[in-house]
């Protein structure tokens, strides 16, 4: 063997070699993982049932794999689900039924032209749908999703009507 060729280049090229191929493995395996934050309550069993019944596609956007428990995103990030997040006090913001599942508009978040964000209203826990593709209609993601998140049963709480209160 050359002199300039002993075991401990073998060892040293062979660790160069394993921790390149290490972080090969890392970035292919993590391509196309969006970072979404866990929700305080996104391991919880309610969010595993819902996580485990989303659809593979939302309003024709493939779903994405993501970093949060209990997340979930289609497309580039355009639609966005956290489950977990804590159930809403009643509000007078817009609270719609599609499908049999109470949502609430985040009014305030989408006057200022940002996403239009929707939350359970009446389920522990609640699920927070972020729609950013202003493309999109809220209301036809909604129904992509509302058989999943019907995974929560519906609480005490639910959507009124101008006859509930009159």
């Amino acid at each position: 063997m050359p002199p300039w060729l002993n075991k401990r280049h073998f060892l040293t090229g062979g660790s160069v070699i394993a921790l390149l191929l290490a972080v090969v493995i890392f970035l292919v395996s993590s391509a196309g993982n969006y970072s979404v934050t866990a929700a305080p309550d996104g391991g919880s069993k309610g969010c595993a049932s819902v996580v485990s019944e989303l659809p593979r596609s939302v309003m024709g956007k493939e779903k994405r794999e993501t970093t949060g428990a209990g997340t979930a995103a289609w497309g580039d990030a355009g639609i966005v689900l956290r489950c977990g997040v804590t159930p809403l006090n009643p509000t007078i913001n817009l609270c719609m039924t599609v499908d049999g599942v109470d949502w609430v508009l985040d009014e305030a978040k989408a006057k200022k032209g940002g996403p239009r964000t929707l939350t359970t209203y009446g389920r522990h826990p609640a699920t927070e749908v972020t729609v950013n593709d202003s493309a999109l209609s809220p209301g036809d993601v909604l129904v992509d999703l509302n058989r999943a998140v019907k995974q929560i049963p519906q609480g005490d709480h639910k959507c009124l009507s101008l006859d509930d209160v009159i």
